[in-house]
């Protein structure tokens, strides 16, 4: 039998878990500390160079970059290699990436103006979306998957502000949101307006357009909860500042 090579997390204790969890967590917070409004990238590692996709993820990025958005993916190859292309192509964004050790070999990027490599899955996801305003997901497996129903759960709960939810890829994309509609509302796992936070589109000037304006939201949405006089807000609004100058 072919021997299958498994993380070092089945070996660990208890204890030893809670260690790489907080390592995790407090290296990515750091790496995030001066950080404003995020967008992620979610995608594929397995879409070469030359992929539709990649193209418009690294298209996507720099739009997004050249507003002064940071870009963050998961560190590694496909979408996340061609987001990060995209920002570090502009000088006005970060380009950060949040690498994940595996079993099997996946290397980091060389796009990334940031980047660390984590053990944990659920930290890994949190980092993705600390400092998100929102996430765009291009056609990917399990991992992208994870990653969005994550952040959704995460929005349905309150566990977050609002993060809007951009799926490209309307081919790709639309038998999952058709069994959103057709079974989880129908079946009243869900309700309707969980899903406002989830739009399907093509049109990247649209996203980018719809994101700056989800800024501004996002900003009275942290003045009603008290949150004015934090850091993050203040990042956030220098980037928002910057927005209106430039219209």
């Amino acid at each position: 039998m072919q021997k299958i090579n498994f993380s070092e997390d089945i070996r660990h204790s208890d204890k030893q878990s809670a260690s790489v969890l907080s390592d995790d967590y407090e290296k990515g917070s750091q790496l995030l500390a001066d950080i404003g409004a995020v967008v992620s990238i979610f995608g594929s590692a397995r879409f070469g160079r030359e992929n539709f996709y990649c193209e418009r993820a690294r298209n996507l990025a720099k739009m997004l970059a050249d507003e002064g958005l940071h870009i963050t993916s998961g560190g590694s190859g496909g979408i996340m290699e061609a987001a990060n292309e995209g920002a570090k192509a502009s000088t006005l964004a970060h380009s950060l990436g949040f690498n994940l050790r595996l079993p099997f070999e996946q290397k980091s990027n060389p796009f990334t103006t940031r980047a660390i490599t984590l053990n944990s899955f659920s930290v890994r996801k949190r980092m993705l979306i600390k400092n998100a305003v929102a996430c765009v997901a291009f056609p990917g497996g399990f991992g992208t998957l994870d990653e969005i129903f994550d952040t959704l759960a995460l929005v349905q709960t309150r566990k977050v502000l609002p993060i809007k939810i951009y799926l490209y890829g309307e081919k790709f994309w639309r038998g999952l949101k058709d069994f959103m509609k057709t079974s989880l509302v129908d079946f009243g796992t869900i309700g309707a307006q969980d899903l406002n936070v989830l739009q399907i589109s093509d049109d990247l000037e649209y996203i980018v357009k719809s994101i700056k304006e989800h800024l501004e939201v996002y900003l009275e949405m942290m003045r009603s909860e008290g949150l004015e006089q934090s850091e993050r807000y203040a990042l956030i609004k220098k980037q928002f500042e910057n927005f209106k100058k430039k219209g």
